[in-house]
């Protein structure tokens, strides 16, 4: 006796935009049809009909439309700091958390920034996640140099010549 098998179907997610490409077609042609026609479940295509109306207040609501994440409070500053940053790289120096905070308090004290911001001074506080969240935003990080080979011995010339 031979049983058969239940064809099962593998899960697979949609995009948003192919959810309302569906929907829009079931509002045209109904649900039967959306379903042959896209190779998908019927009751599936009327969930997701209902949830069409709570996606487009979601996207009314939606403030940010771009990079999610916490904006600078300085933005300008944070341009010279970057510029600083890839000055000192192109020099060749190290440049850590603390200098980069230093830098900002620096940079903070200037009298055209402070125009721009005049508590920018006393405000800011420069803490480990503002530096990890600029660093971030700009696509830095901190790198330090690695030794390329290892060290020979003392008295290499001496065991060169014996061999």
């Amino acid at each position: 006796m031979t049983q058969k098998k239940v064809g099962v179907r593998q899960r697979t997610s949609y995009s948003l935009e192919e959810k309302l490409v569906v929907v829009n077609y079931a509002q045209e042609n109904g649900r039967n049809a959306v379903a042959k026609h896209f190779n998908l479940d019927a009751p599936m295509v009327g969930r997701w009909i209902k949830q069409s109306s709570s996606w487009e207040e979601k996207n009314k609501k939606k403030k940010c439309a771009g990079t999610p994440g916490r904006k600078a409070f300085y933005p300008e500053v944070e341009k010279f700091l970057y510029n600083w940053i890839i000055e000192q790289r192109k020099k060749g120096f190290a440049v850590n958390y603390i200098l980069m905070r230093l830098q900002m308090c620096k940079i903070l004290k200037e009298p055209v920034i402070q125009a721009l911001y005049p508590a920018g001074e006393y405000e800011f506080q420069g803490n480990l996640s503002w530096i990890n969240s600029f660093m971030k935003r700009f696509g830095l990080s901190l790198r330090r140099k690695t030794k390329i080979s290892q060290k020979l011995p003392e008295d290499i010339e001496q065991k060169l010549d014996e061999f």
